[in-house]
């Protein structure tokens, strides 16, 4: 949101060590975590377990990222609700991402809403260590992204038709990556049979906004690999179900 709507202040970016990576970097190694983000290169696991124990102290105690920081100092938490800010205090002769009209903000709105319901079977078959449960999840999940196309502009490229908003801001992003890790790491295709998702995905990955903040395939591919093990490991190793096909 910020690369699109170009706050006049600007923006400064400080990195903050994911809780996954974490993770990762305790109980397997620091090895892939920097291989997906090179900012960690040099850094010991202690550092990177110091700097996250430093962002809970005096910046969002959950842990979670983002977290926006104003010039006052006030902060601003949640995905969603920090590009929402970013929209509010972007550049004024642009384009806003938050439609100005009440009907297209519901449809807006309901798009995000609906598609926060897809997440959920999609991480749960990602983390499922039972293959015997795989096409239940599944029906699942086609479940959850019919019922959010349904709630989508039948035309394109963008949820709510021509013009791009905070809701393919916020679910494209989540359809490339999970699209590659489902993939990979369970042999499903999150995109099949899903027109409406594949055009949102590709209409948002052709913004120059998009270029320079993807990770290839093989760095999302170690993303998820801690997801796919369910993050069991043992003795350095992930010890979980780990690729699978259907």
């Amino acid at each position: 949101a910020a690369k699109i709507r170009n706050p006049p202040e600007g923006v400064v970016e400080h990195y903050v060590p994911l809780t996954l990576e974490l993770t990762a970097a305790n109980q397997v190694s620091l090895d892939p975590v920097v291989k997906v983000n090179s900012v960690w290169a040099g850094k010991s696991v202690e550092e990177l377990n110091s700097m996250k124990e430093a962002y809970k102290r005096d910046l969002n105690p959950s842990g979670e990222v983002p977290t926006v920081v104003t010039a006052k100092g006030e902060a601003i938490f949640e995905s969603e609700i920090s590009a929402e800010f970013m929209d509010a205090i972007g550049d004024p002769a642009g384009p806003k991402l938050v439609p100005e009209d009440p009907v297209e903000m519901a449809k807006m709105r309901l798009a995000m809403k609906r598609f926060g319901d897809t997440l959920g079977p999609c991480y749960q078959l990602l983390t499922n260590q039972d293959p015997t449960k795989d096409q239940e999840l599944i029906a699942g999940i086609k479940t959850s992204m019919d019922k959010w196309a349904s709630s989508l502009s039948q035309t394109g490229p963008y949820c709510l038709g021509e013009r791009l908003s905070l809701a393919d801001i916020h679910v494209a992003p989540f359809l490339h990556r999970l699209q590659i890790a489902l993939q990979y790491w369970r042999g499903f295709d999150l995109l099949q049979g899903q027109a409406r998702a594949a055009e949102i995905a590709a209409a948002v990955k052709a913004l120059p906004a998009w270029s320079g903040t993807d990770l290839s395939q093989e760095q999302w591919e170690l993303v998820y690999e801690g997801y796919a093990n369910q993050l069991k490991a043992e003795d350095g190793k992930w010890a979980g179900r780990g690729k699978s096909s259907l």
